[in-house]
């Protein structure tokens, strides 16, 4: 996957920072620009790589290609899960989140956006799914501003200077807001003038919400008024849903359209006070893009599914091939077909995950626990009450990429080219790339709670 030119230009790269004897200089005035930004994760500027993830147009191919394969076999999932009812049997759903999936959606368009992740293999040169994103798919906010932050260095400016680069920033900000009214505009409920509300869940007495704020900006330019609101914060009389105390924007306004940044575990969670909201997609008086049957892609059970013969008797040659090679086996740990001796005793094979989460939270690598430790996890996983809510899959470790990690510590600015391991995501919005987001970091599992960074990402044309 990583083809020699993609090789080269990070070597290039690396060069002129050497040049500069690691450009401490740059690399502090690199993240004083970060803090300046709209990108932060709890409470601090989010972590950045100063070395720009640097991809040709061969790489760019293959992971439009990886894009179209997949969101093809979700297409297929979603539409069979809503049209057949024993086929929903092969997912553990809880009963409220059945009902929601298969509530009309008013559109066609199976999945609006969606995050793809996947791991290198840099020894094969082969690539492995980690996860699914769907409508709170995020990241794009994080990747320009890091890229604007490098882009004021020296490296960068000589990098640019010898090539011909592009980024995928219009695609992932104005282009998510184009597909957005696209689609909301094809519903039957359209109206001329909609007031679009982005609906979040958010824990914080004080949010930070930079991304959202962004993208209520590029509504607001495009002649769309919006707002920010919890969905906590949102009242429906039975005919109109109405944003009460808005997070950015305009409050105590009527909506029309939604754009669900908000996943469902956070909705069960919330689920009484979250009941206007609900009831109002219930009804069909709004039009919500990212309707909650895309929970079928995002919900990690999908891995374990899609290797079933009720998917693969529906998957073409080309997609089943795809699915055997890309998709890891996965469990649920009461699964008769799984050796849970096995399991526990080649722990470094395995990774329990459970099956409706976020940032990583509650993803455990065996290779990273003692054995006792990692006998007692399983068994704990695989007690809860009712189906299990963890999944153990097979691991696979991410190719290792060269990183000056900037966390914002003063010993950063000195700190020499590190080895992370990587995450490509890559999105598609309505069966179109839009680009990737791409995570490192130094440990087996990649996130913001694990000393993850953000790496920003350029794409040099042919030459």
């Amino acid at each position: 996957m990583g083809t020699q030119d993609d090789m080269r230009y990070a070597q290039e790269y690396l060069g002129y920072v050497a040049d500069l004897d690691g450009d401490g200089a740059g690399r502090r005035a690199a993240w004083a620009r970060m803090g300046q930004g709209s990108a932060y994760y709890h409470g601090a500027p989010v972590a950045f790589s100063y070395v720009p993830r640097i991809f040709g147009a061969e790489t760019r191919g293959r992971f439009e290609e990886i894009g179209r394969m997949a969101y093809g076999i979700l297409a297929k999932v979603l539409r069979r899960y809503r049209e057949d009812a024993a086929y929903r049997r092969e997912f553990r759903f809880d009963e409220r989140v059945e009902e929601l999936v298969l509530l009309p959606n008013g559109y066609e368009e199976p999945l609006p956006v969606t995050r793809l992740d996947f791991v290198l293999d840099g020894q094969t040169d082969e690539f492995c799914f980690v996860e699914f994103n769907t409508d709170s798919s995020s990241g794009m906010n994080e990747t320009r501003e890091s890229l604007e932050a490098v882009a004021m260095g020296e490296p960068y400016r000589r990098f640019v200077a010898s090539h011909e680069v592009e980024t995928d920033m219009h695609a992932q900000f104005d282009g998510w807001v184009e597909t957005f009214l696209r689609l909301y505009r094809s519903s039957e409920r359209a109206v001329e003038s909609p007031h679009v509300a982005i609906v979040a869940c958010l824990d914080s007495p004080n949010p930070h919400i930079g991304e959202l704020e962004e993208y209520r900006q590029l509504f607001e330019r495009a002649g769309v008024p919006c707002s920010v609101f919890d969905a906590r914060e949102l009242a429906f009389d039975g005919e109109r849903l109405r944003g009460c105390k808005a997070l950015a924007g305009e409050s105590d306004v009527e909506i029309d359209a939604i754009w669900r940044f908000c996943i469902v575990v956070d909705l069960l969670e919330h689920w009484d006070d979250v009941q206007p909201f609900i009831e109002a997609v219930r009804q069909g008086k709004v039009v919500m893009i990212g309707g909650f049957s895309t929970q079928v892609a995002h919900d990690k059970q999908l891995f374990a599914v899609l290797r079933r013969p009720a998917t693969q008797d529906m998957l073409t040659p080309e997609e089943r091939d795809f699915v055997e090679q890309h998709i890891p086996q996965t469990f649920f740990l009461d699964d008769p077909a799984l050796d849970l001796a096995l399991v526990k005793g080649e722990r470094a094979r395995w990774v329990l995950k459970p099956t409706d989460w976020y940032a990583s939270i509650n993803v455990v690598v065996g290779a990273s626990c003692e054995q006792e430790e990692w006998e007692r996890l399983v068994d704990e996983c695989a007690a809860g009450a009712g189906p299990s809510p963890y999944l153990v899959q097979e691991f696979h470790a991410p190719a290792k990429v060269p990183a000056i990690a900037l966390y914002g510590a003063e010993a950063d600015f000195a700190v020499p080219v590190r080895e992370f391991g990587e995450i490509v995501g890559v999105f598609m919005h309505a069966g179109a790339f839009a680009g990737v987001y791409v995570r490192q970091g130094p440990h087996d599992v990649i996130g913001s709670a694990r000393a993850g960074l953000v790496a920003p990402v350029l794409w040099v044309r042919e030459e």
